[in-house]
Parts: C-alpha cells; structure tokens; sequence
C-alpha cells in the first residue's frame, strides 16, 4: 500500500502492469487491474493498495517531479525475484 499522499503541483499517473488493487483518490474508491490507470490532480489525496494474491506491478510517473522522486527513494527495499 502506498502512503497516503498529496502533490501541490504534480500530475501522478498509475498503469496497472499487472494484479489487482484498490485505489483511493479525495474520498472515492474503486477496483483497478492490469491495463486500468488513474490520473491524479494536483491537491488530492490518493493511495493505491494490492488486494490481489500476488503482487501488484504500476507504472507510476509524475510531472513535474513535486517530490515524487523522494518519496520513492524514501520507501523500504524490497527483495526482487524471478516474477520481477
């Protein structure tokens, strides 16, 4: 599950690579999967949680950056393996 979060001025894209989730965004949530995405103003808060058995891949990307690259770098490592 992602933190939950706001960007002042960033634009936060998700694509779902691949599992299933659930995402939050100002109040309203819904289901996402493989080929969903949701785009995320500036000002709203959102997070993305997997709901899935396995694990849930995003294409995340940002513009402009709005301390997104921080944010990333500031999370826990995670072990890859072969799915990865």
């Amino acid at each position: 599950r992602t933190p939950p979060n706001k960007h002042e001025i960033g634009h936060e894209m998700f694509y779902v690579l691949k599992g299933e989730g659930r995402a939050h965004s100002d109040g309203r949530s819904f289901d996402i999967r493989a080929g969903d995405s949701m785009l995320v103003p500036p000002g709203c808060w959102h997070e993305v949680e997997n709901t899935g058995a396995g694990k849930l891949y995003c294409l995340t990307m940002m513009t402009p950056n709005d301390g997104f690259a921080e944010l990333i770098r500031a999370g826990e490592p995670a072990a890859i393996d072969e799915e990865d």
